[in-house]
């Protein structure tokens, strides 16, 4: 029975550090502002130590005035006041909209994956 129990606990323990590490993996949020064709990433928490690549899967775009996106193909054009995602086949989809008065920290912290 204690064999068990220990197996248990230690398994259990595993568990949780496993957790744990997955979590400190990201310790940010970050989303692309556009902002009459300039594209500036807005990072809460520590950067990246890498360089971020705009147009990638996952890649959240808030537009803070409608026009293109810098560096994306040409049918990549966003509205002002929308949250777009750029999907697995790097398209953009709209998902949410948000009033122009916020400030872009927050908008990392709400949309930033």
């Amino acid at each position: 029975m204690r064999g068990r129990t220990a197996g248990v606990s230690v398994w259990a323990s595993m568990l949780l550090l496993g957790l744990f590490l997955q979590g400190c993996e990201k310790g940010y949020r970050q989303v692309v502002v556009v902002d009459g064709g300039k594209a500036e990433f807005v990072t809460v928490g520590q950067a990246p130590k890498r360089a971020p690549k705009l147009w990638v899967p996952d890649r959240v775009l808030v537009f803070r005035t409608s026009s293109p996106v810098p560096g994306a193909p040409a049918q990549a054009v966003g509205e002002a006041g929308h949250v777009y995602r750029i999907n697995d086949d790097l398209k953009m989809e709209e998902i949410d909209k948000f009033d122009l008065h916020i400030p872009n920290d927050t908008l990392a912290y709400r949309y930033g994956g």
